[in-house]
């Protein structure tokens, strides 16, 4: 099912001055003063900051972002702290966020706060549905924003809770925050030593508190409220262990699957080996020459558009924060993508999801035929979808500013081809063909598309490829372009004196019977080019990773079939300990590949999942194995895949 749109709060004042929600008829905090309820309320109710100290990660979940003015008292709190730990996330659920701009007006009143205020502002997300994450502080502090009905957006969320921020409006304003699925759904995430605090100690939240396995007592109020709620764990969920060894870890594969993990394992200060066979990383698909990034979008809203809207804007948030070394910033550009409707069916369907699904026009918007023609000189009989938020990138250079962003805990070794990986008794051990030790860890992801498949701990996942090609175009030869063009094929916008096209599929050796087809469906997008005599740059082909349901694998791989017993959910599949897989980016790998990082870097650090527990189950490698078994078809399944259909070229 699909989430319902959001309804953005409205900026209003009370009499008193304090911000008002005209829709619960509630203030936002109390009129003694917002910051010091904060401290007052929910810190000293959690013990902090004493219980961050000396920790290397501490988790609060709040249940109503509101004005933000919690996360920002808290993370001044942390920052002003010589002894906090090392990382801070903070996640909090809102039904009805505030723009940027109405925030930007409510924050003016708590100077104090400006500098985090305007860090928080410049990475503020579009206003959908969903999970949003937010890196700050230097990557120190993590916020992950929940857009959404709290009970569905709590109930998706995959977390280790350390303190609760039990926060919201009145009980008797706003049932539905207080409500049991939503106290359930914080207790399911929490475990021993788990704390809570309110403002309110209203009987029916702490009827719900202790029915869902917390208990909460009544402490000193803060103003002129005589009591506030403060509380802690009783019975804590049965839980998965989480990983505690060395922070060490192989990556194999040097693609942006591999320096994307590399990359987000370092920035938690894990020492990272990446060996890929070839002798420089981005030799495959990402070594593209540029590659186009845009969300999907369905009448369904299915799990695909939704990764792939978080994937992309994840992305551009990831991008923006390279944006301040000279490694990314010359590389990438948020230029828009207009997609041509390819039938009038098309069309029709395209132009039916922007009027229904009333989506901000920055993330997805309608160009008619004439429009197209003026705005991007193309030629889009029945229109087409506009993506002002769509990007073009060169994945190469991302995968070398990923490498060298912290080089004191990344290592790249070339010419490394992994030929067989052993269990030993600390981790694993990478072996090339002659039997020498590559490299050894207790954690391996496995990022080298379909070549996993050559080693038995991953033989029977269900990928394949498909061959692609891709055609360098002199910069002008083509009209001018203001944004990426997408269709039967797709340009990008120059760099460095080239245009790139793509991307036809191939068959080996038939480099001149892709390139033709490359430049038949550029001259589809501009009817008066003369594709004949276009001075090209040459055409290469590379194979394209696909998994059956052309949505990537990403997490610990399962064990083989015949180990595995009765199982019934993904969480009963046995895996092979410490055996990741970051895979089947299929032609979404810019806007996958950062994303999928943060889930493995998450996974693995006992941190907050970045995504919705249904689109994580989504991406699971054992999903087919599960499915499967479910239906007692054979195993493993046939590893075919068609993307013939697959509009979105990012590599």
């Amino acid at each position: 099912m699909p989430y319902p749109a959001l309804v953005p709060a409205q900026l209003v004042f009370s009499p008193e001055g304090i911000p008002y929600s005209s829709i619960y008829g509630d203030v936002y905090h109390s009129d003694d003063g917002g910051e010091e309820q904060v401290r007052s309320v929910f810190m000293a109710g959690n013990g902090l900051p004493e219980r961050w100290r000396e920790r290397s990660s501490f988790t609060i979940v709040e249940t109503g972002f509101g004005q933000g003015l919690s996360f920002l008292v808290t993370w001044q709190a942390w920052q002003n702290d010589p002894q906090r730990s090392d990382r801070l996330h903070f996640v909090s659920v809102e039904k009805h966020p505030f723009t940027a701009a109405d925030m930007a007006k409510l924050h003016v009143r708590y100077p104090e706060l400006a500098t985090l205020s305007q860090e928080l502002l410049t990475r503020w997300p579009l206003l959908t549905p969903g999970f949003h994450r937010l890196h700050l502080d230097g990557g120190r502090v993590t916020l992950t924003l929940l857009f959404g009905e709290a009970a569905d957006m709590l109930q998706q969320l995959t977390a280790r809770i350390d303190a609760i921020y039990l926060d919201g409006f009145s009980p008797d304003k706003n049932t539905d925050i207080w409500s049991g699925p939503v106290i359930r759904a914080l207790w399911r995430n929490s475990g021993p030593g788990t704390t809570l605090a309110s403002y309110t100690v209203a009987r029916a939240v702490r009827d719900e508190l202790t029915m869902a396995g917390f208990s909460a007592r009544k402490e000193a109020g803060f103003g002129r409220k005589r009591q506030r709620l403060a509380g802690q764990i009783e019975r804590a969920p049965r839980r998965a262990p989480v990983y505690d060894g060395p922070r060490q870890a192989v990556i194999v594969g040097a693609g942006m699957a591999g320096c994307a993990a590399a990359e987000r394992l370092a920035a938690r200060g894990w020492q990272v080996t990446v060996l890929d066979k070839e002798s420089a990383p981005a030799q495959a698909a990402s070594g593209n020459h540029v590659g186009l990034m845009h969300a999907h979008f369905s009448r369904d809203d299915n799990l695909q558009a939704r990764l792939t809207r978080a994937g992309s804007e994840y992305t551009l948030r990831h991008l923006a924060g390279f944006s301040a070394t000279t490694q990314v910033s010359s590389f990438w550009g948020l230029s828009g993508v207009f997609q041509v409707a390819k039938s009038a069916e098309q069309a029709a369907a395209q132009a039916a999801i922007v009027q229904l699904q009333q989506w901000p026009a920055d993330l997805l918007d309608w160009r008619n035929a004439t429009q197209a023609q003026t705005q991007f000189g193309v030629m889009a009989p029945w229109g087409g979808w506009w993506f002002a938020r769509g990007a073009w990138a060169k994945p190469a250079s991302l995968c070398r500013a990923s490498l060298v962003r912290f080089p004191q805990l990344i290592r790249l070794v070339t010419n490394a081809h992994v030929a067989e990986l052993k269990r030993t008794e600390h981790g694993w051990q990478l072996l090339d063909a002659s039997g020498n030790e590559l490299a050894s860890a207790p954690i391996v992801i496995l990022a080298q598309a379909t070549a996993a498949l050559e080693l038995p701990q991953a033989q029977e996942l269900p990928l394949s490829s498909s061959l692609r090609s891709t055609t360098l175009v002199a910069a002008g030869a083509l009209p001018e372009m203001s944004a990426g063009l997408s269709g039967s094929g797709y340009v990008t916008p120059q760099l460095d004196g080239w245009h790139c096209i793509g991307a036809a599929a191939a068959k080996p050796g038939e480099v001149m019977t892709a390139e033709s087809a490359n430049l038949q469906a550029l001259g589809q997008l501009f009817a008066q080019t003369a594709v004949v005599n276009l001075p090209t740059g040459g055409t290469r082909l590379c194979a394209r990773p696909n998994s059956l349901d052309r949505m990537p694998l990403v997490g610990e791989l399962p064990q083989a079939h015949a180990e595995q017993g009765t199982v019934h959910q993904l969480f009963h599949i046995k895996r092979q300990a410490g055996l990741y897989g970051l895979l089947g980016l299929g032609s979404r790998g810019l806007t996958y590949a950062s994303l999928c990082a943060e889930v493995l870097a998450a996974e693995l650090n006992a941190e907050p999942a970045p995504l919705e527990r249904a689109l994580l189950d989504a991406i699971d490698p054992a999903r087919f194995l599960l499915r499967a078994m479910r239906k007692g078809s054979p195993w493993p399944l046939e590893s075919t895949a068609d993307d013939s259909d697959d509009d979105d070229q990012d590599a």
